[in-house]
């Protein structure tokens, strides 16, 4: 997909689960949202964002999973993120107070 990350999607019980393996930073966060909203469905009420096997997430990644919370709300969808407790993204996240915007949960179960 792009040269440090990997984007794959798959729906389980109406949510559709899209996967981000590998890094996401600012060569390419705007080429990641744009994956994500093209893999994303318009028949789900909710995209959960799986952020277990991404293994680098910077200011740009970060500010690419608020623009694509914007994306969502505005066709009526909701975003959450799934991250686990031993991630090293959870301090990048908690520092930024995305938590507060978007739901963040430990696993996609």
């Amino acid at each position: 997909m792009t040269p440090h990350a990997v984007v794959d999607a798959r729906t389980s019980n109406g949510i559709q689960v899209v996967r981000i393996c590998g890094e996401v930073d600012l060569t390419n966060a705007i080429e990641v949202r744009e994956a994500i909203s093209r893999i994303a469905s318009h028949d789900v009420p909710a995209i959960l964002v799986d952020l277990t096997e991404t293994t680098y997430l910077d200011s740009s990644g970060i500010a690419m999973l608020f623009k694509l919370a914007e994306r969502l709300n505005e066709r009526r969808q909701q975003l959450r993120l799934v991250v686990p407790p031993t991630s090293p993204l959870q301090a990048a996240l908690n520092l930024t107070n995305l938590p507060q915007t978007i739901r963040v949960q430990p696993t996609v179960d």
